[in-house]
């Protein structure tokens, strides 16, 4: 999509303003009576004091002479927009796909509440302070079971909970029950290896690391304590909170590690432990970590680098690394040697960074948006629709779908003819009613090939996806009526990208490939595009008067002898670059003061004093003023063409179109 930035406000690529004639309507009778009047289209005074206070630096005064002015560009912005119209730009498929892209993002602000959506961010920037460990044991549960599978669900999750509380070991109970299959661990496939399973211990994780429902109970369930069950898309889970630490943010530290296994002999054990020890007491004695970790190290990547591994947050490191790393403060600081599943480490810290707090909220609001808790804000707003709608429901007809859906609908083969006969209301809200015959269409359009799961948790999904978009898809259709602020920017958006196509065809592209046309306006012009007098010269710059009177001697030597630039300041400079400084080329007299000083004839100046310096001109050649190439002026010379075709193109609009300006509406404008 274009760069709205070219065009937003009035029209900011309009470059001179032309003078035209006013007309007076008889009379102003409405409470938003007609500024302007194209052939058959109007626009309001309101347009034009929106434009006007969006774009001017002091909205609250209105300037009689900045008015007129600013009316001119409004005059010139909308004949070109009538234009476009009647050459039927709005018509072009991409026009209409652009401007339904803004629409969509312009509307979101609105189909969200805004209250719940900046307390979900205000929430989130919160959590963000801490860094958390926790592990879970899940039941799974499809999101629509039916009851008895959810009550069996529950009634699991609850007895785990109550042998938890009774002292069972929470990490026993998740590898022999939980759902979670990296509790217990996977065996090797062709496609991965074999994973040890973790005994549902999550490690450390932040803010939006997790789903909602689980990030909000962890975050409010206190360490050591066990949850009451939280439901999630996934199932149950009963979670144990096991540390809280102050957020790590973005973590650079360099480590040193010894490789053993942990189920490894025990002599190899307490060998490793032996050499980490070694390695320590050597950092201890202020041999260099980062050499230490080249020669011993047995991450190798990383120890080819000193040790230093790629910037990483808490959720990217095993729990044991993490929690090292929060008892580390300063930079430099080195742990003493640490345990993990995969050896020792010696960790060196580098830096610990949280963003600010702007850029940190920014970027929430940002994953929010995406995330699945932004349904919170916009559950309010369906249900702000619902109220505002009369809407009804009638979920006992949804039950036919459960008995003529089957498995075939996630081979994309169901068919809808199974519904023939059945056309009984779903739902209906203002003038819109949706029934059986409506949902089953839906159905049949958003079939495809997908993993197969419950037929009536799928139904439910889809039956809830179909009503949802509804009635956002009605409220979107509300919302040039509802919200005047809404309704001035999808004009401003749809002007200006039709604006911004006419523009580009007459003038931008035109005079970039009017190669002609281009030509001859340079040639009708050219007296806008001259060189000054110019002197092809070489100016020596001296530390003294003595040295410069000595220079000068050799510069002049030098000229008659054509010895070149270079060549003279090697000499000059053979015992030090600093002795003598030069410029040399084609130069204007304004751009070095010395050259009104010097002789358009060939030759070498006397010495000129320079501000605390002492300076010496040779003059190889003088050029008085003369025409430039085009070559050399193209760029400005397109800009002009632009302006020129700009201008025109105005003249015979104003010529072509029949405009009226109501003055009257503009002088109790400016009065008010």
């Amino acid at each position: 999509m274009k760069n709205l930035n070219l065009i937003k406000g009035l029209c900011g690529f309009i470059l001179f303003i032309l003078l035209f004639g006013f007309q007076s309507f008889a009379g102003i009778t409405s409470d938003d009576p007609v500024l302007l009047k194209i052939n058959d289209r109007e626009i309001t005074v309101s347009e034009f004091e929106y434009v006007y206070s969006k774009n001017n630096l002091n909205p609250q005064v209105m300037d009689p002479r900045s008015v007129d002015e600013y009316l001119e560009l409004f005059v010139n912005f909308n004949l070109k927009v009538y234009e476009a119209i009647q050459l039927g730009l709005d018509t072009h498929a991409t026009f209409i796909d652009e401007l339904a892209g803004y629409r969509q993002q312009l509307a979101q602000p609105y189909l969200s509440d805004q209250n719940i959506a900046e307390d979900l961010v205000e929430e989130a920037y919160e959590r963000l302070q801490y860094d958390v460990r926790a592990s879970h044991i899940l039941i799974s549960v499809e999101e629509h079971a039916d009851p008895a599978d959810t009550l069996a669900a529950w009634n699991k999750i609850m007895s785990l909970r109550e042998r938890i509380l009774v002292g069972e070991d929470f990490s026993a109970l998740a590898v022999e029950y939980s759902d979670d299959p990296s509790a217990k661990g996977m065996t090797a496939t062709a496609n991965r290896p074999a994973m040890s399973g973790n005994s549902g211990d999550l490690g450390y994780f932040s803010v939006m690391d997790m789903v909602y429902p689980f990030e909000n109970v962890v975050y409010n369930t206190p360490v050591n304590e066990v949850s009451m069950p939280v439901r999630t898309s996934f199932g149950y889970h009963i979670i144990k909170v096991a540390d809280k630490l102050p957020a790590m943010g973005k973590a650079s530290v360099a480590h040193i590690m010894v490789n053993v296994a942990a189920d490894a002999p025990e002599t190899n054990q307490q060998q490793a432990k032996a050499k980490v020890e070694e390695i320590y007491q050597k950092v201890l004695d202020g041999e260099d970590f980062e050499n230490l970790a080249e020669r011993f190290s047995d991450d190798k990547a990383s120890g080819r680098r000193g040790g230093e591994l790629p910037a990483f947050t808490s959720n990217r490191m095993v729990p044991e690394f993490i929690k090292a790393i929060a008892e580390l403060n300063e930079p430099e600081q080195i742990s003493e040697p640490v345990r993990t599943q995969f050896g020792w480490h010696l960790i060196k810290l580098k830096d610990k960074t949280l963003p600010p707090e702007d850029e940190a909220k920014a970027d929430l609001k940002n994953r929010i948006s995406r995330d699945n808790r932004a349904k919170l804000s916009q559950n309010a707003v369906l249900e702000r629709i619902k109220n505002e709608n009369d809407f009804s429901e009638y979920s006992q007809n949804l039950q036919i779908f459960f008995e003529v859906v089957d498995e075939s609908v996630f081979q994309g083969r169901w068919d809808k003819s199974l519904l023939d006969g059945h056309n009984d209301l779903l739902f209906s809200f203002a003038d819109n009613t949706f029934t059986q015959q409506d949902f089953a269409n839906y159905l049949a359009i958003v079939q495809s090939m997908r993993t197969p799961e419950s037929v009536r948790n799928y139904v439910n999904t889809m039956y809830l996806n179909f009503r949802d978009q509804n009635l956002l898809d009605y409220e979107e259709s509300q919302l040039k009526n509802k919200y005047p602020e809404f309704r001035q920017i999808m004009k401003e958006y749809h002007d200006g990208i039709l604006l911004f196509e006419l523009t580009d065809q007459k003038v931008w592209s035109k005079a970039m490939q009017d190669t002609t046309g281009l030509r001859e306006f340079f040639e009708n012009n050219i007296e806008n595009y001259m060189w000054n007098d110019r002197f092809d010269v070489e100016i020596y710059t001296f530390n003294s008067e003595k040295a410069a009177k000595a220079g000068r001697k050799q510069i002049r030597r030098a000229q008659r002898r054509d010895i070149s630039h270079d060549e003279l300041m090697k000499t000059f400079n053979s015992s030090s670059q600093l002795e003598v400084s030069s410029e040399k080329g084609l130069m204007e007299t304004e751009q070095n003061p010395l050259l009104s000083e010097t002789d358009t004839r060939r030759g070498v100046s006397n010495v000129i004093k320079s501000g605390n310096n002492f300076a010496v001109v040779r003059v190889n050649e003088f050029l008085p003023s003369q025409p430039k190439k085009m070559n050399e002026v193209r760029g400005l010379v397109i800009a002009d063409y632009q302006n020129y075709l700009e201008k025109k193109w105005v003249k015979e609009l104003r010529s072509k179109y029949e405009y009226i300006v109501n003055t009257d509406a503009l002088e109790l404008l400016i009065g008010e």
